[in-house]
């Protein structure tokens, strides 16, 4: 995964998506991909090709912050492993916002 997410990012700076766009730029497509996966989801459609448009447009703005995907997820971990909460609706709440 560590060597895609690097030919994800080299494939960026060839396109000049590192410099030539910016994290507010990249953010805009972001969510630009997450409505085609809302789409698609409430479609029942296959979401594979959506969720891995989000995965890239994450390592370019990773790439630009000088982060790496594994950075940001070990991050994320940290912060959720311990995490204790329950269900509402089908959404996860955390204790603290119960």
């Amino acid at each position: 995964m560590e060597i895609l997410a690097k030919n994800i990012a080299k494939w960026h700076h060839e396109r000049n998506l590192i410099k030539g766009a910016t994290d507010k730029d990249q953010f805009c497509k972001l969510i630009q991909e997450a409505g085609e996966l809302s789409d698609n989801i409430c479609k029942g459609k296959d979401i594979s090709d959506d969720i891995g448009d989000m995965i890239v447009v994450l390592i370019n703005i990773a790439e630009r912050n000088e982060l790496t995907l594994k950075d940001c997820m070990q991050r994320a971990w940290d912060d959720i492993k311990d995490r204790k909460g329950k269900m509402i609706d089908g959404i996860f709440i955390k204790e603290g916002d119960i």
